[in-house]
């Protein structure tokens, strides 16, 4: 038995619980013939009777409610795939190719307690106890589902696979193991590491791109400061065309290649604050990511500094073109 909170309690499904799962379960029933049902919300697929349940109460390793009194407000299923159904054609699938696993094969929350951590408790408490083999959930991904993807993320789960079976229902299939402490430390390194490395060659492509604009401009400088015996007027407009066309070129270019670095970056830094959650979840700390879901700190999420290495060779290259301008027209 495990304590939620709110006086929400966690226990093994019993006989008496098996109503309260059928009418949570009829709720959130994925049903395109009948709106009504479960509305727009709705994401189970397996059509269970209350005698499935009921025959699930011996035969899966885990069959857990939340109960708050007499009151069944969330539940999970999960059996091994020793136990999987001739019918259930996915799980078949992933064990050709995984082997053993554990398959979350429902869960739903009440919307009377949605937001109170139940759905994450349920998922712990079997988390926790299984250490047998991975433990999989598959999970209609059409239309796509931002909060779910982000609920399995933050319980430590990788995106195994996206397969779409029989019944034409697009799946994303989610997979947990047990980490490997080292394994996890040395994938930090390599994340953080790879966010420097970017980091540092924005900071290189910058550093050179000024150093080309100064030559550059040396060079037009050069070009219109030469004695005017030396080098015709038409020579000298002819070059300095050519100086400003390759400066605004190499303005353009420089600003497309910090505008895809920021990008990496952005990804780079997404994959360090992933590993961290997974991390934090074994006892370690935030460091990338701290605070970047606080209110007002969007800026640790997307730094302006990158937007400033984007804008200053645009701003340049308007310069250049204006000097352009300026020595055809001379």
């Amino acid at each position: 038995m495990g304590a939620v909170g709110g006086g929400i309690e966690i226990v093994r499904a019993r006989e008496e619980h098996l109503a309260g799962v059928m009418a949570l379960a009829e709720y959130w029933q994925l049903d395109p013939g009948d709106s009504g049902k479960a509305g727009q919300t709705g994401f189970l697929v397996s059509d269970y009777t209350i005698d499935d349940y009921r025959e699930r109460l011996t035969s899966a390793e885990h069959f857990w409610v939340a109960v708050k009194g007499t009151d069944v407000v969330g539940f999970l299923l999960a059996y091994s795939d020793a136990r999987i159904g001739p019918e259930e054609w996915l799980n078949h699938r992933i064990k050709s190719t995984m082997g053993a696993f554990l398959v979350i094969k429902q869960v739903c929350v009440a919307q009377s307690v949605a937001r109170a951590g139940v759905g994450s408790r349920l998922y712990h408490h079997v988390l926790e106890q299984w250490t047998q083999s991975p433990v999989i959930a598959a999970v209609v991904s059409e239309p796509y589902n931002e909060a779910s993807v982000g609920f399995h993320r933050k319980l430590g789960f990788d995106e195994l696979t996206r397969i779409t079976p029989p019944d034409g229902r697009r799946r994303m299939v989610w997979v947990a193991r047990k980490p490997r402490e080292q394994l996890l430390q040395t994938q930090y390194t390599v994340a953080v590491d790879l966010y420097k490395h970017e980091d540092n060659t924005n900071w290189q492509k910058l550093n050179n791109f000024l150093y080309i604009t100064a030559g550059l401009a040396a060079a037009l400088g050069f070009t219109f400061g030469a004695d005017k015996d030396s080098v015709s007027a038409g020579s000298a407009r002819a070059l300095g065309v050519a100086i400003c066309f390759v400066g605004v070129v190499s303005a353009l270019a420089f600003a497309q290649m910090l505008r895809f670095g920021r990008r990496y970056l952005s990804a780079r830094k997404r994959s360090a604050i992933e590993l961290e959650e997974v991390l934090a979840w074994h006892g370690g700390q935030r460091v990338v990511g701290r605070d970047a879901e606080t209110a007002g700190n969007d800026w640790l999420r997307q730094s302006p500094t990158g937007l400033v290495m984007i804008v200053l060779p645009l701003l340049v290259g308007l310069a250049w073109l204006g000097v352009l301008v300026f020595v055809v027209v001379r």
